[in-house]
């Protein structure tokens, strides 16, 4: 296996769904629309598209048993600790499928093998040092922010680490800008947005 990613696609047996745990049945049948991050549907017309949307969504947890962080003497868990970093990663990684993917591309069960870019993206979140956006990256750029690696980083935290951390990104190639009074001022930052 080249990766983890790779590891977990066989041992699902291809399958993200397998392990979804949804059931889109439970959905209440509604005249009101469900949004799922800015998108409209119809719960009793719609309910493949909501179903296919969710399941394209990137979905970082808890995990165990990685190399240490920040030395052999490090947390190998992020358990009780990483919640608001694995938040960060999957904003992050929702924006990087927007902008390499589109808002309209969807999961299937061949993404993995047949989309280089998909395995790209998810590459980035690979808990590994090499891995530009990982838990050992944002935890160690923490540490520069006086946080200690297995300390909780509030929201902030994290969006300032990956904030740091995309600048050496060449993939993605975003500008990570985080509004800390609230305001972002558009004009002279479209050219850069674009």
């Amino acid at each position: 296996m080249d990766s983890y990613w790779e590891s977990m696609v066989e041992a699902t047996g291809n399958s993200y769904e397998s392990g979804a745990g949804v059931e889109y049945d439970d959905l209440p049948l509604s005249d009101e629309p469900l949004y799922l991050l800015g998108h409209a549907y119809s719960t009793k017309h719609d309910r493949e598209d909501i179903r296919l949307d969710h399941l394209s969504r990137l979905w970082v947890t808890y995990r165990r048993d990685f190399s240490p962080i920040g030395g052999s003497e490090g947390p190998k868990s992020d358990k009780g600790w990483g919640c608001m970093l694995r938040c960060g990663q999957m904003m992050l990684a929702e924006a990087i499928v927007r902008v390499k993917l589109g808002r309209a591309w969807r999961w299937s069960g061949e993404s993995f093998a047949n989309d280089a870019t998909y395995r790209d993206i998810l590459r980035l979140f690979e808990d590994n040092k090499a891995a530009p956006f990982s838990i050992h990256q944002i935890a160690s750029m923490g540490v520069s922010d006086g946080k200690p690696v297995g300390q909780w980083f509030g929201p902030n935290t994290v969006a300032q680490a990956i904030r740091k951390l995309s600048a050496f990104d060449q993939f993605a190639n975003l500008l990570v800008h985080v509004a800390l009074d609230n305001t972002v001022i558009i004009e002279g930052s479209t050219p850069q947005l674009s």
